[in-house]
Parts: structure tokens; sequence; C-alpha cells
């Protein structure tokens, strides 16, 4: 279940962190039981909860998100079914029914995943409210003909822009800005929420779809996901760098000063080779690459690393994680001279 006040106020100020400083830092929308200015503290023994806005922008809510995901849908084919004992009875789904509706999957790994997952539902506007109980970790959801077009919902995206057209856009302002989970998908996409169609007589803008280099897939993807922008890139431009030191058989030298020690032209040749030309353009490509991994540690790695923490847009955040991608795959270049003469990387 989720943790009263006192506990998180503890578990941060045992990390060196202070409540009012953390709590500037969260939209009102990603987490319930606060008081409307924030700033206030509240009582000790006061339950907070996330929504699943806030849920979406955790880390480790993937099981929990998963099994709204199927939680909603499972409501709606109740719904669809429903023949009421008494007029007026609601439909309602249960512990059980979701239990049963997991099947083989057992993506209800525990009544505490479950439990936490009722507990996100209850607030929503598909439900009716409910009820529950503790000690068993047992629980109900009311609906009613409103979880009907959540009937084929299959991700965040699908949710919440179902979620959009039920409350408007006015109830869904204060949500928008939280929820910036994307798809699994590491890929350039549209924004979660679309910008307006082009007129008739104006050009299609150009879509362009990037698969991510392994590596910097590895240490983004999981930040990239939950919103976190800026520290997905500054993890990748460090990955780059970590790569690059482990190359040259590792170096005193970080950021820039590295890049100058594996990618120097003069007295040359580079201790690395990440470049394609050959001939009169062989020097003037491998200055070049020089500059774009120096440029790459000083313009977007140092100030990830070195604060302020101030927050990236997802769209340029995209476009210098692809960026972080063809660094690294230059750098296969090397990797791949290594492992054809023996000598490893």
């Amino acid at each position: 279940m989720w943790p009263v006040f006192d506990d998180i106020d503890r578990a941060l100020y045992a990390e060196g962190l202070e409540w009012e400083s953390a709590v500037q830092q969260l939209c009102p929308a990603l987490l319930r039981g606060l008081d409307p200015n924030v700033l206030h503290t509240p009582q000790t023994d006061q339950q907070l909860s996330l929504t699943v806005a806030g849920a979406a922008n955790c880390t480790g809510a993937g099981p929990v998100l998963k099994l709204f995901l199927l939680m909603v849908p499972t409501a709606a084919t109740i719904e669809k079914n429903w023949r009421p004992a008494t007029p007026g009875d609601m439909p309602r789904l249960t512990n059980r029914d979701l239990e049963e509706a997991a099947g083989p999957d057992r993506i209800v790994s525990t009544k505490l995943t479950s439990f936490a997952v009722m507990q996100l539902g209850i607030q929503e506007p598909c439900f009716q409210g409910g009820g529950h109980d503790l000690a068993a970790l047992s629980w109900s959801l009311n609906f009613n003909r409103s979880i009907r077009p959540y009937a084929n919902v299959a991700s965040l995206l699908d949710y919440w822009r179902i979620r959009e057209q039920a409350l408007g856009p006015e109830r869904t302002e204060a949500d928008l800005r939280p929820f910036s989970k994307r798809e699994p998908e590491l890929v350039l996409q549209p924004p979660l929420f679309a910008e307006p169609a082009p007129a008739a007589d104006s050009p299609e803008p150009m879509s362009v779809t990037c698969n991510l280099h392994p590596l910097i897939a590895e240490v983004a993807e999981e930040r990239y996901n939950r919103g976190a922008y800026n520290d997905a890139v500054r993890s990748a431009f460090q990955a780059v760098e970590h790569r690059v030191d482990t190359l040259v058989g590792g170096s005193n030298a970080v950021g820039n000063a590295l890049m100058g020690v594996a990618f120097n032209v003069k007295p040359g040749p580079p201790m690395l080779t990440v470049t394609r030309s050959t001939g009169g353009s062989l020097e003037s490509e491998q200055t070049g690459m020089q500059f774009l991994f120096k440029g790459a540690m000083q313009a977007l790695r140092n100030p990830r690393s070195h604060g302020p923490d101030e927050k990236d847009d997802r769209d340029e955040a995209e476009e210098m994680l692809v960026f972080a991608s063809f660094l690294m795959r230059r750098l296969d270049i090397e990797d791949d001279k290594r492992k054809a003469a023996g000598t490893g990387s």
C-alpha cells in the first residue's frame, strides 16, 4: 500500500533531501494527499498515493500500470454482460475478477500489487468508487456505462486519449504536463498530445523512425519512458564517454579533455578511428569528428552532469539521443577494426 507522509519524509531525509524542496519539483496531479498549495506539510500519518500520471513517471511502476491496463477493459467486458439482480444494481469488478483475467500471465504477482492498482483506479473517472478490506487485501470497484469507451484500451496512450475526451480539455489540463510517459518503443514519434493538423495546402511533415544504438537504448530507455528526458540525455552521453575511455585503455582525462586525447589528429594518427573517408577528405573528417565528440561533452553532457538540472523538451531530447546514437555507432568502427585484428576492445 501507499506509505504515510512520515515514512516518505524520513526516507527523503536519509538521502539528504528535504520534503519541502523535493515536493516543489512535483506537479500536484502526480500525487494525491497533498495540500492544494503543495508546500503545506501533511500530517505525519497522512497517506499519500500516486495518480495514474504519477505512476507513469515512477520507476518500478511497470507491473502496476500493466495490470491497470488489464483492469479497465476487464471492467468494460463485465459491464457489457451485466444483468442486474435488482433495478439500479451497479456492476462491479473485484480482485478475484482481475486475478482470473490475468490468467497464466501472472501479472497479479501479489495481492499488494492488485491492491495498488485498485487505489489507482478508484480515483479515475472510468470508475465510480468502491470498497476494500485492508486486512484481507480484497477490494471492489463500481462502474457504469461510462466504462464502455475504454473497452479496447491497450496502452496508456489509448487510455489517456479516451479519458481526455470523456472529461474535456479543461478537466485534464492539469494532468497533461505530468503525464509525459511514452510508449515502450524508443523511436521518433508524434507528440503524445498531437499538434493541430496542418492546413490542406501545407506539405506533410517529414516523419523519421530511428532505432537507437543498443548501448544508448540500454541506458536511456527507462528514463525516457518515464519522462526523465534530461536524465536520459545525460546517461546517453555518459555512456559515449565511458566507451571512449574504455577504448583508449583508461585515462585520467574526462569529458572534453578525454575526447582530445582520443581523437587528436596532430601529431596523429588519432588513437581511435571513427572515420569513413579516404584520400584528401580523411584529415578533414578526423578533425570534424573530434569536434563533434568534444562538443557533445561540452554542450550536452556537462550541463546535465553539473547542473542546474533544467528540464529538456521531449522533441529536442529525442534529437540529442539520436546524436548520441550516431557517435556510438562511429565508435563501432574502432571496435570492429580491433575485433577483426583479434585485439579486442
